[in-house]
């Protein structure tokens, strides 16, 4: 038994070395504008004008990075620890403010702060663009503060149980990111050992693009057809042509659809 699982992964190592010459995926894949997309030189301000351009730059797919306030609203900030550094107050570390104090702010870019009922507002007056969603992934918490937008909808997922249960919801697209904690286990058991467990089957994985490094990454690809979703990527030579059959979204600062 040791024997035949050795062969296996040694079978498993030189497909990947081979590589399969297949061609350049990143022409079939769909752009995400990535924060917000780019405005004015700045990447990722998750802002109310990178909405707007990245609508008129022809992107369908928006994603925003959704955080908590310390008072339990929704707003678009990439980190509480990345803004409060801009914002010159370095030494609250990852404290979230208020959502006063947020929303009466500029951004350190700049540009205008959103919140849950800004963000909700833009996609219901634009009924062919789709949110994308990251941080935050729990079902109950986007459908309450995002009522309207669950179909147009595409969650990172962060845990088993929220990706089988956005699913289950009627989610547009729910992808497993290969920053869950439990991502090892949850893919061995539902690829491997699929008919000892109950529970879906993980079909999409949301990847950055230093996951090609890493073996388990190399194998998990090499061994099931997964639709991939690849951040962040502002030139289609920085992808391995061999590395992925099944591109599905690019998130991109630069690209243009």
């Amino acid at each position: 038994m040791i024997k035949k699982s050795l062969s296996v992964i040694m079978s498993l190592l030189l497909l990947l070395s081979c590589g399969s010459g297949s061609s350049n995926h990143c022409i079939d894949a769909t752009l995400i504008a990535h924060g917000g997309g780019a405005i004015d030189g700045y990447a990722v301000t998750n802002s109310l004008e990178a909405l707007h351009s990245a609508r008129d730059n022809g992107y369908r797919y928006i994603e925003l990075d959704l955080c908590f306030t310390s008072d339990s609203a929704i707003v678009a900030v990439h980190d509480w620890v990345e803004y409060n550094r801009a914002m010159g107050m370095e030494a609250k570390g990852d404290t979230a403010p208020s959502f006063s104090f947020f929303m009466s702010h500029r951004l350190p870019s700049g540009h205008t702060p959103l919140s849950a009922e800004d963000i909700n507002a833009f996609f219901l007056s634009h009924d062919s663009l789709h949110l994308v969603t990251d941080k935050i992934s729990s079902p109950d918490i986007l459908e309450r503060f995002f009522p309207s937008l669950r179909q147009r909808m595409v969650v990172e997922a962060f845990c088993y149980e929220d990706y089988c249960e956005l699913t289950n919801r009627g989610f547009e697209y729910v992808t497993y990111s290969c920053l869950a904690r439990d991502i090892a286990p949850a893919t061995l058991k539902r690829i491997l050992f699929a008919r000892l467990f109950n529970g879906e089957r993980i079909e999409r994985l949301a990847l950055h693009t230093s996951a090609f490094g890493y073996i388990y990454m190399q194998m998990l690809l090499a061994v099931s057809d997964y639709e991939i979703s690849l951040y962040t990527v502002n030139d289609c030579n920085d992808i391995p042509e061999d590395a992925l059959q099944g591109l599905k979204f690019i998130y991109t600062d630069s690209l243009l659809p």
